[in-house]
């Protein structure tokens, strides 16, 4: 347990996690060597990722840092917006995708220079961005809540076409991952009302699943979602009682299985097979679960 806020985490390809600490910089923690302070930023991180073998992090008023040599110096620059930046995508190729408010930056050189393209552009009222995930040649895109255009778009970059394949008056979806590369995951939210959900879409036939939490409308919103070795964790927002929780994902039987809990909204998540690390509001927790001892005949 860390009693510091947290905004952003991703797990080493090495050992131990990248955190965005809010206002104080970006550390790195491990088990073996503790918090070790990588970066001081007084700008919050909301999003932290590999891009082939670059780190990206993302944040408020169009933050954007990079670092080459896993964490170890950071270059810093920004998108022309006073947006806040919630994701940052990519490919092993340099290409790199991010977000404004309603328009997407693009890169093919691992963030050196960068494009604009305005995939709402011809719409009077345009959905503000809320996230991103890249699958081949497109782009899902994610919105706040908005009750003409919210929902997921998807944004195809040969054609420079945009459609909406989710329609959603009332979420947010505030995090995307697509695993297996057939099922986009979705963690979406609510502002009023205990409408959370976590939705499987399924990236050719747009069918859809929810997956639940035992218990129908237990969540406002859920945060985010992460996967590694085909393990899946999503975060909630804070209840009444100033605690959010960390469900496993269970896509056989369509179930979210409680985890844990943390102080204030689990704002982010990341892990590394079954270890995780979450990046809370007041908060951070790592958790290795209990595994039992092979039993030897």
């Amino acid at each position: 347990m860390f009693h510091k806020g947290a905004t952003a985490v991703t797990a080493s390809k090495s050992s131990g996690y990248f955190v965005a600490v809010k206002r104080e910089g970006i550390f790195h923690y491990s088990l073996e060597t503790g918090w070790k302070k990588l970066f001081h930023l007084k700008s919050k991180i909301h999003s932290i990722t590999y891009i082939g073998p670059y780190l990206f992090g993302v944040g408020e008023k169009g933050t954007v840092i990079r670092s080459s040599d896993q964490g170890r110096s950071w270059t810093m620059s920004s998108f022309p917006t006073n947006a806040t930046v919630w994701a940052i995508t990519g490919q092993k190729d340099g290409f790199v995708c991010a977000h404004g408010k309603h328009c997407i930056y693009l890169s093919d050189d691992y963030g050196v220079s960068w494009q604009v393209a305005k995939p709402f552009s011809s719409f009077l009222h345009p959905p503000v961005i809320r996230s991103l995930c890249l699958h081949g040649d497109t782009l899902f895109i994610g919105t706040q809540i908005h009750n003409m255009h919210g929902g997921i778009w998807a944004y195809d970059f040969k054609r420079e076409g945009i459609r909406m394949i989710k329609k959603e008056e009332c979420r947010m979806t505030a995090s995307m991952l697509v695993f297996n590369g057939k099922w986009l995951v979705s963690a979406m939210g609510s502002v009023k009302g205990k409408r959370g959900v976590v939705t499987v879409l399924n990236v050719q036939t747009h069918e859809e699943y929810m997956i639940h939490s035992g218990i129908i409308g237990s969540e406002e919103s859920f945060l985010d979602v992460s996967e590694d070795d085909g393990i899946i964790y999503v975060t909630t927002t804070q209840d009444e009682d100033g605690y959010s929780r960390i469900y496993q994902v269970d896509l056989a039987a369509y179930e979210l299985k409680w985890f844990d809990t943390i102080k204030g909204h689990g704002l982010r998540v990341a892990n590394q097979k079954e270890n995780f690390f979450c990046a809370g509001l007041y908060e951070c927790k790592f958790v290795r679960p209990y595994e039992e001892p092979a039993i030897t005949h």
